[in-house]
């Protein structure tokens, strides 16, 4: 028993010891914001560009599959297949013409979320059939997918106020 006695006061103190380690600090991921919102940039262009081309598929395929679009006046269109038809019925207007621009975008430094904030134009025909603008800004969150590319979880375009 006396031997037993050395061998436990050894376990307990470097079971104590062990506690009282202090935990190592969590390591903060690289900071890539800059390439990330370089990358969002350049997916902004290609995007818009594809609104140029009146490619609804490929314009659709900027969002992810659950991504929203959050038009005035109407339901949220939810989901690539909806945003993708939306978009393709838009696109068949001889006047239909959408160009955005970021502004300003920002990403996380987990690299997980961004957001843009920018501005847009669109024009379609008006009831008489005559081309009508419409500007406003808008705000889209962007969030990675499985394969580490930037896609737009929510899009949320608002008018400019009427012209007085």
């Amino acid at each position: 028993m006396k031997n037993l006695v050395p061998g436990v006061a050894l376990a307990i103190a470097l079971a104590i010891a062990g506690c009282a380690a202090e935990a190592p600090a969590p390591v903060e991921p690289p900071d890539n914001r800059a390439a990330d919102e370089a990358a969002i940039r350049a997916a902004i262009e290609e995007w818009s560009a594809s609104a140029k081309a009146k490619d609804a598929e490929k314009f659709a395929s900027f969002y992810t599959e659950d991504g929203v679009l959050m038009l005035e006046k109407m339901a949220n269109l939810e989901g690539i297949p909806a945003i993708r038809d939306a978009h393709a019925m838009m696109m068949q207007d001889p006047h239909f013409d959408l160009s955005f621009v970021a502004d300003t975008v920002v990403a996380a430094r987990s690299g997980e979320m961004a957001y843009d904030i920018g501005t847009y134009s669109l024009t379609m025909s008006d009831p008489e059939g005559q081309p009508a603008t419409q500007t406003g800004g808008y705000l889209v969150v962007w969030t990675k997918d499985s394969s580490g590319a930037w896609k737009v979880r929510a899009d949320v375009p608002v008018s400019d106020p009427p012209a007085e």
